[in-house]
């Protein structure tokens, strides 16, 4: 058997322990700063905002970052999430990371976060421990982490 080229397709009677992807990347959609003020109040104990920029279609999101810089504080607890209108965990397999002060928190996707064959706005919610009015501040830059499929 000779070398192996680039895009060289795999065989599936001679198996390789792994094949050079060069057309594989992984990609970064960072969100704007996400500032208390800012966030939507559901009238309960969540409050959200949507990125300015879209997810490409075709992304399968594999996870995300939060960089708080300001925590969002005022009440007992604040958790965070990313997801879209109607699914609000669709990219996070942890819906309990902590933004309550300053750190820098992520989660992988969710298995609820397969393929879409159109863009998605990515929607970041935010849950207090009580009404999202108790929380008064709170500032964080989030980074989804994706694949696109050709």
């Amino acid at each position: 058997m000779g070398k192996i080229a680039y895009n060289d397709k795999v065989i599936t009677t001679e198996a390789h322990p792994y094949r050079f992807c060069r057309d594989v990347f992984l990609n970064k959609l960072v969100s704007q700063t996400l500032v208390y003020s800012d966030f939507t109040d559901n009238g309960d104990a969540t409050g959200y905002i949507d990125f300015d920029t879209d997810l490409p279609a075709n992304a399968i999101v594999v996870g995300w970052k939060a960089v708080v810089s300001t925590g969002f504080t005022g009440d007992t607890t604040a958790v965070v999430q990313v997801g879209v209108s109607g699914d609000l965990d669709k990219y996070s397999g942890v819906t309990t990371a902590s933004v309550l002060a300053a750190a820098t928190v992520g989660a992988l996707g969710n298995t609820d976060s397969a393929m879409a064959t159109t863009a998605k706005t990515p929607r970041v919610t935010v849950t207090g421990g009580a009404d999202f009015t108790s929380i008064s501040a709170g500032s964080m830059v989030i980074s989804l982490y994706y694949f696109l499929a050709n």
